[in-house]
């Protein structure tokens, strides 16, 4: 063999052996994955205790508390634990689609920086999982999505914080939310209309009303008193009344300061008298701009409600007689309490408006014959 022809030889091989090298070393770095296996494979889903959620203009911190999820942003105030739960899971189930090493530019190409990264432009959102020791489990960086040739998702970018190569995954957190009040639990009550025995609102005297809605029956119309001469009671407004807790959704959160709201003489509130027992005072406040909040309390009823139709004393139905899983018991009264007296509810103002406090929003004009004819 010709020395030169040997030195060529020589020169390729080397070339293959620095190439096998590089190459097993990154997939050593990388766990030695390849495409069409799970990024996540191990991650131990229920060891997760924590999850942080970060992007450049807003941050969350998700706790497991001793019974429920918590946002630790919000005073520890209960969070979905659905979509918690859902953003883990898939988590744990990407796939890999493909995977390669990049540069500074091109990770702000694709948005994968740091959140805290100088450049904001260029950074992603950064999900954080913590066991119950504050010990990291995964801490992650999702960049861009990427669309596929018909407008379709083809995955997005990932990097893990701590490695340098970039992975092409088959989920997608596009819409991943960031800011606190997107992962309270929403729903503060769920009481339906037909099981909302009266409402009575007070403002002024704590002990008269100045007005209430009531009816002798369960699936009679409500009526109001007192209705004044020449006025008659609108029924549209009063349903409205009726079905505000149903469901009662919140849209932000504050802690109370730890104080059950006072019953004062010059706040409004609305009691509203359940045919279970129950009995739920809303105390509602705003600035007339922007501000919309009720206070809630609850407790069990001295005085009787009016009586249930027949229909209520049946026996149980065919399902929970032979045995199927029944409608979980609603919560006490001292539960509701306990659970949300603390806190300070925003609401939505279309939401909030259902708490009339002024019986003259509640009332119309009597009709006089032939008003309103051509």
């Amino acid at each position: 063999m010709k020395g030169k022809t040997f030195l060529i030889l020589l020169v390729a091989a080397g070339l293959l052996v620095a190439l096998w090298f590089f190459r097993s070393a990154d997939e050593k770095h990388t766990g030695a994955v390849k495409m069409g296996d799970k990024l996540f494979a191990d991650l131990p889903v229920n060891a997760v205790a924590s999850m942080t959620i970060a992007d450049s203009e807003s941050k969350v911190t998700l706790v497991k508390g001793e019974k429920v999820w918590q946002v630790q942003d919000r005073g520890g105030y209960p969070a979905n634990f659905d979509e918690i739960r859902d953003t883990v899971v898939k988590l744990s189930r990407l796939k890999i689609g493909r995977s390669f090493s990049t540069s500074p530019e091109s990770l702000a190409r694709l948005s994968l920086l740091a959140p805290s990264a100088v450049d904001a432009s260029g950074g992603g959102k950064q999900i954080t999982l913590k066991d119950q020791s504050g010990k990291i489990i995964t801490d992650v960086i999702l960049g861009q999505t990427r669309e596929t040739d018909n407008g379709g998702s083809g995955g997005q970018y990932l990097k893990k914080v701590d490695a340098d190569t970039v992975f092409l995954v088959d989920g997608s957190f596009q819409f991943l939310k960031t800011a606190p009040a997107q992962w309270l639990k929403k729903e503060i009550l769920d009481v339906k209309a037909e099981d909302v025995a009266s409402v009575a609102c007070y403002a002024g005297d704590p002990r008269n009303p100045v007005y209430t809605l009531s009816r002798s029956q369960k699936g009679e119309p409500a009526r109001m008193t007192p209705v004044p001469p020449g006025r008659t009671a609108d029924t549209a407004k009063i349903d409205q009344v009726f079905d505000a807790l149903a469901p009662l959704t919140l849209d932000d959160v504050r802690a109370g300061n730890g104080e059950t709201p006072q019953v004062e003489p010059d706040r409004p509130r609305l009691v509203y008298q359940l045919y279970d027992g129950r009995q739920i005072s809303i105390f509602p406040a705003s600035d007339g701009k922007a501000s919309y909040t009720v206070r809630v309390t609850a407790e069990d009823s001295i005085a009787p409600t009016p009586a249930a139709s027949a229909s209520e004393s049946q026996p149980v139905d065919d399902k929970t007689q032979a045995g199927e899983t029944a409608t979980p018991a609603p919560k006490t009264a001292r539960q509701l309490n306990e659970a949300l007296s603390p806190w300070v509810f925003s609401l939505k103002k279309w939401q909030f408006d259902s708490f009339i406090t002024q019986p003259g929003l509640l009332l119309e004009e009597v009709k006089t014959k032939g008003e309103g004819e051509s």
